[in-house]
């Protein structure tokens, strides 16, 4: 027996599924799993393709109140494969599928199940405070090949069809859940949740008195995504393809940590004048996840300078407020680079830039949050940042 402990626990949710993908002893994976989102999954996505290329993998989804998303739900259809199931669960009447089972099975019967309250998210795996209890359960012994017995049944019954509550997912029928409203895109969903989210600021921000009813504390993070979807097995799913998905080698985030050249003013003397404000993006960065800057699909050529392209006017959210930002490119130099005061001044040299893709209409195409060196949140994305510069203390990464 065990425990899953987010976010500051030894064992969290996702370090028990990853372990346990990774363990050729077991060769049955089922779970029932309230909420489903591309956060998550991508997490376990290369371990639980690899798996469900020698194991048995049976994953129902629960797709109430938008809480699973269409990149969730088809990233798992592409994980398991065509010899695993996805089933979507979802009662008519006023009730809610908001279990939360993951269970490993060897080939000799034993077992070790964890059920607690971490969904299939980001969240539910790392950084939410969440608690799990881990069973390992022996068929040799009566009473625990009882309870493994009930778990197999309520697990079984989750994922027959004959109930009506249970619809095997491909892809055809997860167009036909997003037409019909049952489940969000990505995009949507983070649309509603930064509209939440302004509102409940905007009405903190009313009040005479600003002061938070509780503390900041800042929570171990969520490590690094393996690979994905390079593991995946060839062959996609029957079925029309025009669900929402991010396309493959985009990056969900950049990573950068901030040098003198980029946020310092240069001369000061008297009679100079000061350095452009520009963030400097390393050309090999660029190149490397070229979608995440729309480069060169969104860049215009400069009339005033041969072979200097742009993108400008890209809006960003950066604090509490949108910026603007040109970008920048040219045949000449050897860095691409992003104009813009206001991010020059939100940082210090060794903090950490983190620019996340959004959904333009949410108004702002990037999300921007500069990381302040010596916080475990800058540790933490200085792991992710692998990528050197030559004769640069720079460093960069995309996760």
């Amino acid at each position: 027996m065990d425990l899953t402990i987010n976010p500051g626990g030894q064992l969290r949710l996702g370090d028990f599924l990853r372990s346990h993908f990774q363990d050729r002893s077991w060769v049955e994976f089922r779970a029932a799993i309230a909420f489903v989102k591309f956060s998550g999954v991508r997490h376990i996505a290369a371990n639980l393709a690899s798996f469900a290329q020698r194991g048995r993998a049976e994953i129902a989804v629960g797709v109430d109140f938008g809480g699973s998303t269409a990149q969730g739900l088809k990233a798992l259809i592409d994980c398991v494969g065509k010899s695993g199931h996805v089933w979507a669960c979802h009662n008519e009447l006023n009730t809610t599928f908001h279990p939360k089972i993951y269970m490993f099975k060897a080939s000799d019967g034993v077992a070790e199940i964890a059920i607690g309250s971490g969904n299939l998210t980001e969240g539910g795996l790392y950084t939410n405070y969440e608690a799990g209890l881990v069973l390992r359960l022996e068929p040799a012994s009566i009473e625990q090949a009882k309870m493994l017995g009930a778990i197999e049944r309520v697990l079984d019954e989750w994922a027959d069809p004959s109930t009506g509550t249970a619809r095997l997912l491909d892809v055809e029928f997860l167009n036909r859940l997003m037409d019909e409203g049952y489940v969000l895109s990505e995009s949507a969903c983070n649309k509603l949740r930064f509209a939440v989210s302004k509102a409940a600021a905007a009405k903190r921000t009313g009040r005479k008195d600003t002061k938070c009813l509780f503390s900041r504390v800042p929570v171990r993070r969520a490590p690094g995504a393996p690979p994905w979807p390079t593991a995946l097995p060839t062959g996609a799913p029957e079925g029309p393809t025009e669900v929402e998905i991010p396309e493959i080698g985009v990056a969900v985030g950049f990573l950068m940590t901030l040098q003198r050249t980029d946020v310092g003013h240069g001369q000061t003397s008297a009679g100079t004048s000061r350095r452009s404000p520009e963030i400097f993006i390393p050309l090999a960065a660029r190149d490397h996840w070229p979608r995440f800057w729309e480069y060169p699909a969104q860049f215009a050529a400069d009339k005033n300078k041969p072979g200097k392209n742009d993108r400008l006017g890209v809006k960003m959210w950066l604090g509490t407020q949108i910026i603007v930002v040109n970008m920048m490119t040219w045949p000449d130099k050897h860095d691409f680079r992003l104009r813009s005061e206001a991010l020059r001044s939100a940082g210090r040299v060794g903090d950490i830039l983190r620019m996340e893709k959004t959904d333009p209409a949410l108004g702002f195409e990037y999300l921007v949050h500069i990381v302040p060196q010596g916080t475990q949140e800058h540790r933490h994305y200085l792991s992710l940042c692998v990528n050197a510069v030559r004769n640069s203390k720079k460093l960069w990464g995309y996760y």
